[in-house]
C-alpha cells in the first residue's frame, strides 16, 4: 500500500483494516497491529478522513484497548472527536427528553427514526452511534402544532436542501458551539417511489420502546429499521455522502454495518419471516440483500442461509434498486410524479424540478455562480437531457 493513499487499492486496504478493528472492538478482542508502512503524514490524514467517512471514531473509542498501537497523530484527533461526541450526546439527550415530554403532553404521537432510534435501542452508550441530528416522524395533521411546540422550545427552522417535499429541519443552539437539529418528517422518506416500501402507517405499528428517552418514546419495529437503513445506504452509495467539504461516492460505511450487526441480535424466526415477506411484496429484496451481504463481508455477521437465499435477487430485476442507483434526472422525477399519492404532491415535485431556487443551482454549478439564474436553469436542463439520453442504449 502506498503511503499517500491515492488509489482505490489503497483505500480498499484501509477499509479492510478498519473493518477488522471494528469487528474486534465489538468482540472485545485485541486489534490488528497498525501496518508499519502507513507512516507518512499524508497517510495519517487520509486514514483519519476515512474514519470520518465510516463514522466509527466513537465505536472504536469505547473499546477496552482503544487505538492501542496507533500513531498519536491519528489516535489523538479521533479520541478528541469521540469526547466531543459524548458531550454533545448528553446535551442532545436532555433536549430530546424535554421535547418528547412536551409532545406527549400535547397528545402528539411521534416515532423516532434512523440514527437516534438505533442509538437508544441497541447502542450503549448512545454516543457510540455518531450522528448530527434526530429524525422525527409525525402525522401531517399534527404538523402545525409540532412547529409551534418546536418554536416554543427555542428551535428555529432554516433552509432545508432543495428537493425535500415531506420534511424540514429545525435547529437549537445551546452554547459552547453545540447545535441540536431535528429533521421533522411527515413521511418516512421524501421520494414517492420509496414511499411504496417505507409506508407511514408501518412506522407506528409494532414499535419498540426507547426507554432511555422517556416512557412514551418509540422507534420503528426492527424490520422497518433494517429496511430503512438499507435503503438509506443504497441511496448514499449512489448519490454520495458528505464528509466535511467532500462528497464521497460508493463504499459501505462501517457505522451502518454496526447498526445491522446490533439490530440483528434482536431478530428471531418471526422477524426474519416478516422481513422476507415485506421485501418480497415491496421490491426491496436486492437492496436489503446488498446491505446484509456487506455486513457479512465486513464484520463476519452470521445471517440465516435461508434468509440470504430468499433475498438474493439481481439488482437489474428490481425497479426500485434501478431507480435508486441511476443518476438524478428527469426520468427519476417522472417516476416520482407518476406514483405520488396526490395531485398537490405531483405539482410540488414538478415545480421544484422545473424551477429550482438559485442557491441550489449555484451549489450544483459553483464555477458558474456569476451567471444569471435563467442561464443556470438552461445549463441544468441541458445536463438533464444529456443524462436521459445516456440511459438509452445506442443502436
Amino acid at each position: 500500500m502506498g503511503t499517500k493513499l491515492n488509489h482505490t487499492a489503497d483505500l480498499d486496504a484501509v477499509d479492510a483494516y478498519l473493518a477488522d478493528c471494528v469487528r474486534q472492538a465489538l468482540a472485545g478482542e485485541p486489534w490488528r497491529a497498525w501496518p508499519s508502512e502507513w507512516h507518512s503524514p499524508e497517510a495519517h490524514k487520509a486514514i483519519i478522513k476515512r474514519c470520518h467517512f465510516h463514522g466509527i471514531s466513537t465505536i472504536l473509542a469505547v473499546s477496552h484497548n482503544a487505538y492501542s498501537g496507533w500513531p498519536k497523530s491519528v489516535s489523538e484527533p479521533l479520541l478528541f472527536e469521540a469526547r466531543l461526541a459524548s458531550v454533545w450526546e448528553e446535551s442532545h439527550k436532555k433536549t430530546l427528553i424535554d421535547l418528547f415530554a412536551n409532545l406527549a403532553d400535547a397528545g402528539i404521537e411521534a416515532t423516532v427514526m434512523k440514527g437516534t432510534a438505533l442509538a437508544y435501542l441497541v447502542y450503549d452508550p448512545a454516543s457510540m452511534r455518531r450522528r448530527g441530528d434526530t429524525d422525527l416522524l409525525i402525522g401531517i395533521a399534527d404538523l402545525e402544532r409540532t412547529r409551534r411546540l418546536l418554536k416554543n422550545a427555542g428551535f428555529s427552522t432554516y433552509s432545508s436542501p432543495h428537493g425535500l417535499y415531506s420534511q424540514e429541519s429545525w435547529q437549537l443552539k445551546v452554547g459552547h458551539h453545540l447545535t441540536h437539529i431535528i429533521d421533522l418528517h411527515w413521511e418516512p422518506t421524501d421520494r414517492p417511489v420509496l414511499q411504496r416500501i417505507l409506508r407511514f402507517e408501518d412506522f407506528f405499528q409494532n414499535r419498540v420502546a426507547l426507554e432511555r428517552l422517556g416512557s412514551e418514546v418509540y422507534g420503528p419495529s426492527p424490520v422497518q429499521m433494517l429496511i430503512q437503513g438499507a435503503l438509506n445506504q443504497a441511496w448514499h452509495t449512489s448519490r454520495g455522502y458528505n464528509v466535511a467539504e467532500d462528497r464521497i461516492l460508493g463504499g459501505r460505511r462501517l457505522v451502518w454495518q454496526v447498526d445491522y450487526t446490533k439490530l440483528l441480535k434482536r431478530f428471531n424466526d418471526q422477524l426474519w419471516d416478516e422481513l422476507i415477506q415485506v421485501c418480497r411484496e415491496r421490491d426491496a429484496r436486492s437492496i436489503v440483500y446488498a446491505a446484509l451481504a456487506g455486513t457479512q463481508k465486513d464484520l463476519c455477521v452470521q445471517i440465516p442461509e435461508r434468509v440470504m437465499e430468499d433475498l438474493n435477487q439481481s439488482p437489474k430485476q428490481s425497479p426500485t434498486h434501478c431507480y435508486i442507483m441511476e443518476p438524478e434526472s428527469a426520468l427519476t422525477k417522472l417516476r416520482d410524479i407518476n406514483v405520488a399519492s396526490s395531485m398537490s404532491k405531483r405539482r410540488k415535485i414538478l415545480k421544484m424540478a422545473v424551477f429550482p431556487p438559485r442557491d441550489h443551482l449555484v451549489s450544483e454549478y459553483p464555477e458558474l455562480a456569476h451567471w444569471p439564474t435563467f442561464a443556470l436553469q438552461l445549463r441544468r436542463y441541458a445536463s438533464s437531457i444529456v443524462r436521459v439520453f445516456k440511459q438509452f442504449p445506442s443502436r
